[in-house]
């Protein structure tokens, strides 16, 4: 019988953080913690983490970032975190706790999430991590028209619906949830600089080099206004000393007609596409060919 409940988590600088903390039928050693996209609430990967821990050697935790989902402790328009706070405050907050139950704990990132991921000091305690549609922000990743998309996005669309409304309305990226201001704007810093979320800053940088744990990126064919393939390359060369490992999803290859930026995580495709993850973070529990 899976157990599932819902827990709140405080960050180191007081915040509240609202998780869901996943357990199969006998309590795992091994735990994934899932950190969301941008505009993602946590709800959306409840699927995916009950499929983890109904079959395999896993629990796992999903989490919203502060300012998003039942992480959202105030009004949108008076919210002033940052993007940066989501790694720095809360992706750490939610290891800590993980640090303290589990003896590994592997990282399923969906896209903000691996430019985040090093923000957080104690990223040192995840065995492995798998990053699905994971992208630098920067334009010049883009082609096409996607890039023109790109650039009326951080141009004009990002800062004219922060300016009009206060915040960034979820219909810009294709959903329904908002993003604090703070948070899109720093998002558009990353989005015009060459250097992505590093920004030229050889602190942010020595966060990325002292990441030497196994990464696998997944980048999908149709996803190409979000996650072009060039831009995911890029994100995973900034891990210089992780072991890098790549993948290039095309979806009629799995009799798939769209998978775009959400649909890894869709629970239709979970037959094609669930087992991916969970057989990379295996390999690190146990070897494939025994079956204990």
């Amino acid at each position: 019988m899976q157990n599932e409940r819902k827990i709140d988590l405080e960050t180191d600088d007081g915040v509240r953080i609202s998780a869901t903390h996943f357990i199969g039928n006998e309590r795992s050693q091994n735990l994934i913690l899932i950190a969301p996209a941008t505009g993602a609430p946590q709800k959306y990967y409840r699927k995916f983490s009950e499929f983890a821990t109904g079959n395999f050697d896993f629990d796992a935790i999903t989490f919203d970032y502060r300012g998003i989902g039942n992480s959202q402790l105030y009004p949108i328009k008076e919210d002033t975190c940052t993007m940066s706070e989501w790694g720095e405050q809360d992706l750490k907050a939610v290891i800590d706790w993980a640090d303290e139950k589990y003896q590994r704990i592997f990282l399923l990132g969906h896209s903000v999430a691996g430019q985040i991921f090093p923000k957080a000091s104690n990223s040192e305690r995840i065995s492995a991590a798998y990053f699905v549609g994971s992208q630098t922000a920067y334009h010049g990743h883009w082609e096409g028209l996607p890039w023109i998309y790109v650039l009326i996005f951080w141009y004009i669309l990002l800062p004219l619906t922060t300016r009009l409304y206060g915040y960034l309305p979820g219909w810009t990226l294709g959903g329904n949830i908002n993003i604090p201001k703070q948070v899109a704007l720093e998002w558009r810093k990353w989005g015009k600089h060459p250097q992505g979320v590093l920004q030229g800053k050889s602190e942010m940088k020595k966060s990325f080099d002292r990441i030497r744990i196994p990464i696998h990126f997944i980048n999908i064919k149709d996803d190409k206004i979000l996650a072009p393939v060039g831009a995911t390359r890029e994100l995973m060369h900034y891990y210089t000393n992780a072991v890098t490992s790549f993948q290039y999803i095309r979806p009629r290859d799995l009799h798939i007609k769209k998978l775009g930026h959400f649909g890894f995580f869709a629970s239709k495709h979970q037959e094609k596409l669930w087992s991916m993850p969970i057989l990379y973070f295996t390999q690190f529990v146990r070897k494939l060919d025994k079956s204990a």
